[in-house]
């Protein structure tokens, strides 16, 4: 296993559902925010709030857009009300602390959460010291993963390059551009929620992983 990650040497993590699981559930938080928002912005109820946001989702791929393009909305004013959550769900997990801080190489965070949540996400975890840089939607003017320009800024900002670098995702779409431009590609999963062996692995995945301090270890290890 080793071997096969043996050129990388910029390590690439997503933050939500990526370096916590899935099962903690700050996104359902989120996304009862982004209805809140939905509804108190167009003054409709929570259900007809519910159907915009799915409609926004499957048309624009993020409700962001879709609240700046058709609305006008500040996405740092939407971004920082969604992002009003209880992270004391979080925990200092010891064993992927150690892991992450063992690999070799350098480790960034790119996320398309705004700066500051990712910032105090990282600090609940106890891992605000263990990644060089965080790269968050702002630094993308509010362009997201799973856009090539997104990944392209990245890679430029921080001198990345993606021919040595591994990227590790909870959303296979956002897997799609790295494996394009020959990043190693983990598409990390929650066993409490999907089994990794009866899980589809995509094309644009190399793995597919259910414990992410596991994998990281073994790959240090062999």
């Amino acid at each position: 296993m080793r071997e096969s990650f043996a050129h990388v040497d910029t390590w690439v993590f997503d933050l939500d559902d990526t370096l916590y699981p899935r099962s903690v559930d700050l996104h359902g938080q989120m996304r009862d925010r982004v209805v809140t928002f939905i509804a108190n912005h167009m003054k409709i109820d929570r259900t007809a709030a519910e159907a915009v946001h799915r409609d926004y989702y499957e048309r624009f791929g993020s409700t962001l857009q879709a609240m700046v393009q058709l609305h006008g909305v500040s996405p740092n004013a939407f971004l920082d009300f969604v992002h009003q959550i209880d992270l004391s769900v979080l925990v200092h997990n010891e064993d992927l602390i150690g892991a992450l801080r063992a690999l070799p190489g350098r480790r960034i965070i790119f996320t398309n959460a705004p700066r500051g949540h990712a910032t105090s996400a990282l600090k609940a975890m106890g891992m605000a010291d263990l990644f060089e840089a965080i790269a968050s939607i702002e630094d993308s003017a509010f362009i997201g993963k799973p856009n090539l320009s997104a990944f392209s800024g990245f890679f430029e900002a921080h001198g990345v390059d993606p021919k040595t670098a591994a990227m590790f995702e909870d959303r296979p779409g956002n897997l799609l551009v790295p494996h394009e431009l020959s990043m190693k590609t983990v598409l990390v999963v929650d066993p409490l929620f999907e089994d990794a062996d009866r899980v589809a692995k995509p094309a644009h995945a190399d793995l597919i992983v259910t414990d992410l301090t596991g994998f990281l270890r073994q790959l240090v290890r062999d």
